[in-house]
């Protein structure tokens, strides 16, 4: 599955979260995906958290502790990973290329693709 949809339907779930869940990860990804376009490896990336300590500056940023800080991250996280493969399983793509090509001046080299991405609360029933 592409990092692009597997971010769209990581973006759904999240939607279903408390609001202070919600905030409190997107901030910390925000942080991290920073750290990253700033290095050039996973070591430099793992010294650079070190030094920097987002997730300190995330705690005190939300006003707690570090470690309710991580106990929340590590909740949305196993609640993700959770509702992720069951919401990847039920992705449905149908393949519109003839159809498109039939219709349009897309190149031939080229395929399209409907996909149907589920909803949250439909697969939590």
């Amino acid at each position: 599955m592409s990092e692009y949809l597997q971010k769209i339907l990581t973006e759904n779930i999240l939607s279903t979260l408390p609001e202070q869940q919600k905030d409190l990860y997107h901030y910390v990804i925000k942080m991290e995906d920073d750290i990253a376009e700033e290095v050039d490896s996973e070591e430099q990336f793992m010294n650079h958290l070190r030094s920097v300590s987002p997730h300190k500056r995330a705690a005190k940023h939300f006003n707690m502790t570090l470690f309710e800080l991580l106990n929340i991250m590590k909740q949305v996280e196993e609640e993700i990973s959770r509702q992720l493969i069951p919401m990847m399983d039920a992705v449905k793509w149908k393949d519109c290329t003839e159809f498109v090509l039939s219709k349009s001046q897309l190149k031939e080299n080229h395929k399209v693709f409907f996909v149907s991405i589920p909803r949250v609360d439909r697969l939590q029933k």
